[in-house]
């Protein structure tokens, strides 16, 4: 018997041999709150504020940017409608991206966040805009800290049914940060400098 004919009866010997489908994988389990949420986003390197009451959201958003004293902050989508007016430019849904390079703190609304790893879940239906949260130097996310899960299998399960087919999702845990280079710690590279996520209930 010649070596490929012994490789190909193996095969047929192993393709033979029925293995049972494996149960539903559970997830790992653990907590959905905020404290916890905070703990591990500020591990790699973010920060958690709040929660706070909405109506004291802006406020707080507002001492945010004139602490942080940039020149061009802008806020965008429905982070626009929950903050109202303040020290920021609400962005047009018809933003042309090529006017966003210069954006030095940008504010969006996250949809969900994920205790397992800081994660915050970004819905980017509106295409213009997709590229915003990555072209800023800091960029605050406001997220409702009841909008918590403990991990991204839960996560998946509670995003929308067409989530995949007809929207566009990013998930954002910390600044951006690369090593690559001998093994230098370099944040912004490839997106925000600061990642501050704010709590609102």
């Amino acid at each position: 018997m010649s070596d490929r004919e012994r490789i190909l009866t193996a095969v047929r010997r192993a393709v033979q041999r029925r293995v049972p489908e494996p149960d539903a994988y559970a997830g790992p389990g653990g907590t959905a709150d905020w404290s916890s949420f905070r703990e591990v986003l500020e591990s790699v390197g973010g920060q958690a504020l709040g929660p706070v009451a909405r109506d004291e959201l802006t406020g707080l958003v507002a001492g945010l940017v004139d602490r942080t004293q940039t020149s061009r902050v802008v806020v965008a989508g429905a982070a626009a409608d929950l903050l109202g007016a303040g020290p920021w430019q609400r962005l047009s849904d018809q933003t042309d991206p090529r006017e966003l390079d210069d954006v030095e703190l940008a504010i969006l609304l996250g949809s969900l966040g994920v205790t397992e790893n800081g994660a915050v879940a970004l819905e980017g239906s509106n295409a213009r805009l997709r590229a915003l949260p990555f072209l800023c130097q800091h960029l605050v996310l406001l997220l409702d800290a009841t909008a918590l899960v403990s991990d991204m299998h839960a996560a998946t399960r509670r995003m929308p049914e067409d989530a995949t087919a007809h929207h566009h999702y990013t998930w954002i845990s910390g600044p951006s940060k690369t090593a690559d280079i001998e093994l230098a710690l370099v944040l912004g590279a490839h997106g925000p400098r600061s990642l501050r996520v704010v709590g609102f209930r």
